[in-house]
């Protein structure tokens, strides 16, 4: 059995902690390492601390380690564009020699999207547009010009380089 690790962002973690875990994490050999993708959870009046941006931290993980896979545990849609989301990821992954695992999700904690001005969109439009972003994606990663018609994301004759 091989056992991975989960690290929630938004719980206090700073600079200093991250980089601690990172690399005592590739010491042990640990194969992965994720983390979740929130501004805070909980209601808003208590429960905001310090929290890491999520992308930013994995420049670090593909800085700091040498064998770790490292991403997202879940990235929702709806808190970046996919077309960025999927360049930050294939650039990360080349950085880091591909070892990035992206995940991504619908969202779920509407108070924090509230807090921070971002759409919510009901539950069937989140997933809809998951589905649109994880095709978008793969499109954007494939070898050459991609273009997607999505009903709510595009491409058109995109290059993402490199790929991953």
């Amino acid at each position: 059995m091989r056992v991975a690790l989960m690290v929630e962002g938004q719980n206090g973690l700073t600079w200093e902690r991250w980089r601690h875990i990172l690399r005592l994490a590739d010491r042990l050999n640990f194969p992965s390492l994720f983390r979740s993708d929130h501004y805070f959870t909980g209601p808003i009046e208590s429960s905001q601390q310090d929290s890491l941006e999520c992308f930013l931290s994995f420049v670090m993980a593909a800085e700091e380690t040498s064998n770790l896979r490292f991403g997202p545990m879940v990235t929702p849609v709806t808190f970046r564009r996919p077309v960025d989301v999927g360049r930050m990821a294939a650039q990360i992954d080349d950085l880091s020699g591909g070892r990035f695992v992206m995940g991504l999700g619908a969202g779920w904690n509407q108070p924090e999207h509230d807090a921070y001005g971002l759409d919510f969109p009901p539950t069937r439009e989140r997933f809809d547009r998951l589905e649109d972003a994880i095709k978008m994606m793969q499109a954007l990663w494939s070898p050459g010009q991609s273009s997607y018609e999505g009903q709510y994301y595009q491409l058109d004759q995109a290059d993402c380089l490199p790929i991953p």
